[in-house]
């Protein structure tokens, strides 16, 4: 009799265990994977993290990380409405853009500050006065490399409709094709593109500094915040502790790039599509800083604001509120 209650409370046993296994869905089998979209533009942003391309580190335990390579920003904003990036690497203002249209994502880092220079083979342009009547390429309408170039413009009594002719391309690759190729003489080129073509062609050069410009007519110490890292809101809601750990990750990528250029290089040429020597010498001109958003939520919020007063639908017609930093 004894035996039988003792094997009745153990059979017992074992069916509370298997109902409250099947209760919580795990009974008989692991828990699903958690997998995470993370995208990159071709170019200075997919440079800042080509370690972790490499290394693909550990973010947390049951988490999948695919990193891929986009070549333009339009593209890149189809992949992040659709939900199809977890996080992404875009412009700073296409990050407020999205946000002001109702795209449920926060801006979790600044990776890089401000990329973009005049170059060419037309030495004669020494200041922004001397590009009146110039034929000048640009990557991207509306983009950044676009918008800052007609506000400073601008700034030095030139109208961008009237004083200069504009031609647009979709990219900086196929951009600085065209002057290697010896078919435009000067371009508004981001790096590391800038490098790739005075490699090519060595009597193009630097002509116009963007970033100083910048400084110099806003009166401020930093540079402008080009490029930063979004993250979808779903995303941090559900997995903060990942989304943390890739910002640790992708600082020390960043960090790990400027302290080591020649192997930043081969991993560029690699992963990035741009060549190991071009990558190596633009590192320094890339201006890679990595911060967390809201640790430099002033630079940031002024970039913005001075973007909106040129023209407000640059960032969708209003500004982005509190709510667009992720929490520190």
């Amino acid at each position: 009799m004894r035996k039988n209650s003792s094997l009745i409370a153990v059979l017992m046993l074992v069916l509370m265990i298997a109902v409250i296994a099947a209760g919580s869905g795990n009974f008989g089998q692991a828990a699903e994977p958690i997998n995470i979209n993370i995208m990159a533009l071709s170019g200075t942003t997919g440079l800042s993290m080509v370690k972790m391309f490499e290394d693909n580190p550990v973010l947390s335990t049951g988490v999948n990380v695919t990193y891929s390579i986009v070549s333009n920003p339009q593209q890149m904003t189809a992949k992040i409405i659709s939900g199809e990036a977890d996080i992404a690497a875009v412009p700073t203002n296409t990050a407020a853009l999205l946000y002001n249209k109702g795209i449920a994502i926060k801006i979790g880092a600044i990776t890089n500050w401000g990329v973009t220079y005049l170059a060419g083979r037309d030495l004669s342009v020494k200041k922004w006065t001397d590009l009146k009547g110039k034929t000048i390429a640009v990557t991207g309408k509306g983009a950044t490399p676009d918008i800052l170039f007609r506000r400073f413009l601008k700034a030095n009594g030139l109208d961008p409709e009237r004083d200069v002719k504009l031609e647009y391309y979709p990219t900086p690759a196929e951009l600085a094709q065209l002057v290697i190729a010896e078919k435009t003489d000067l371009a508004v080129i981001p790096e590391p593109w800038v490098t790739e073509v005075m490699l090519r062609s060595p009597s193009a050069r630097v002509l116009l500094d963007f970033q100083e410009e910048w400084k110099r007519l806003e009166n401020r110490k930093e540079s402008y915040p080009q490029s930063c890292l979004v993250v979808s809101t779903k995303l941090y809601q559900e997995h903060p502790e990942a989304v943390k750990t890739f910002l640790q990750q992708a600082g020390l990528a960043s960090d790990w790039v400027n302290d080591n250029r020649a192997q930043a290089g081969i991993l560029a040429e690699k992963f990035v599509k741009i060549s190991a020597n071009a990558a190596t010498d633009a590192i320094p001109r890339c201006n890679f800083r990595f911060a967390i958003a809201s640790s430099v939520k002033n630079e940031v919020d002024y970039f913005l604001n001075s973007l909106f007063e040129f023209d407000p639908e640059f960032l969708g017609g209003k500004l982005p509120d509190a709510a667009f930093y992720l929490p520190q």
